[in-house]
């Protein structure tokens, strides 16, 4: 690719030309975390909670075409950069290119752009195999550090997989339902999606579940004026109303919940995004009633959601995104990796 005649340009999130751009760059498999929707979210929280922070587009542009964009947010004077999405909530950071792009040119857009930023950069949640982690100059780098996420390919035939796990899992699994047969406790799956749009009382309780599970973390791990009755208050307002990650999961048609019902009771949850074309759900979100905790709801969820997915062809991998927490090998999932690496400046 000929370079001479690339520049740089650093658009503001609200640039008209921004939106359009973004939009003809994303592909039906792209995380859906990349989508201009979700970061629109994610823009406008960071604006309200780093009002100083500047939001600006990196845009690698070829006389009037936009080649590569990579959505930035950094210090008033410029000498800081990281990446838009690296927030709570937002699993995967990354830049966007032309589609009819091949992967060596974008790797050479990759460059341009880290010749172009000579600043102080932190670029977190990168995939590892993106042109933007791999291309990394050597000489820059601090630090990197690899990142595990995990998902589960779902086969058309559920019980071709779940016959797969290992024979402590499927016991496991086994006892949960025995135990739910003996005690009485029914329990079905319910999924909400574009077609079937989660209600505001669902929706509440999905959000009580999460925060009681979140809080007992704050209770345990923070100050006690996280405690107090006005830290909680602070917090339940945050996470319920404020947070980009609730609004956008309550509010995006491609936002996915799969909930676990006992009665009128959510015993546990999962919450996402479907990619464009449909073939995966991402998942950031997940909580289970630790009351119910001796049915072992989130491997009867995740049992649930994967005999779900193979009822519905065009469905066919369960990201549980971010983290090595046990239960995802268990059932089946294989490891993915982002790169977190911060760059030193070069002047």
């Amino acid at each position: 690719m000929d370079t001479e005649n690339l520049r740089i340009a650093f658009l503001k999130w609200s640039d008209p030309r921004v939106e359009p751009a973004w939009k003809s760059m994303e592909t039906g498999g792209m995380f859906p975390f990349l989508h201009y929707d979700y970061l629109r979210y994610t823009a406008r929280f960071t604006r309200r909670i780093k009002p100083l922070y500047r939001i600006r587009v990196a845009c690698i542009v070829r006389g009037d075409e936009i080649l590569m964009m990579v959505a930035l947010k950094g210090s008033f004077d410029g000498k800081y950069w990281k990446m838009l999405g690296d927030i709570q909530g937002c699993d995967i950071a990354d830049a966007l290119w032309k589609p009819s792009l091949t992967l060596e040119q974008r790797g050479e857009l990759a460059d341009f752009f880290y010749r172009q930023v000579p600043r102080v950069m932190k670029l977190h949640r990168i995939p590892s195999d993106s042109p933007l982690a791999v291309r990394v100059p050597a000489e820059r780098v601090a630090t990197l550090h690899p990142e595990t996420y995990v998902r589960v390919s779902v086969p058309d035939d559920p019980d071709i997989l779940l016959k797969s796990l290992s024979s402590s899992v499927r016991q496991n699994i086994r006892t949960a339902y025995n135990r739910m047969k003996r005690d009485g406790v029914e329990v079905r799956l319910e999924v909400f999606d574009e077609e079937h749009r989660v209600s505001g009382e669902v929706w509440q309780k999905i959000m009580d579940l999460y925060f009681d599970r979140l809080f007992s973390k704050f209770s345990k791990y923070r100050s006690r004026q996280v405690r107090s009755w006005w830290g909680r208050r602070k917090k339940r307002h945050l996470y319920y109303h404020v947070k980009h990650d609730t609004l956008s999961l309550r509010d995006l048609p491609n936002a996915f919940h799969a909930v676990l019902w006992s009665g009128e009771k959510v015993i546990a949850f999962m919450s996402g995004f479907k990619t464009h074309d449909g073939k995966t759900v991402s998942i950031p979100r997940l909580a289970i009633d630790t009351s119910f905790g001796f049915y072992s709801p989130g491997y009867v969820l995740v049992t649930e959601v994967i005999r779900y997915i193979a009822a519905h062809p065009v469905l066919q991998v369960l990201d549980l995104s971010r983290g090595d927490e046990k239960y995802k090998f268990d059932m089946g999932g294989q490891p993915y990796t982002t790169s977190d690496i911060d760059l030193k400046a070069t002047r």
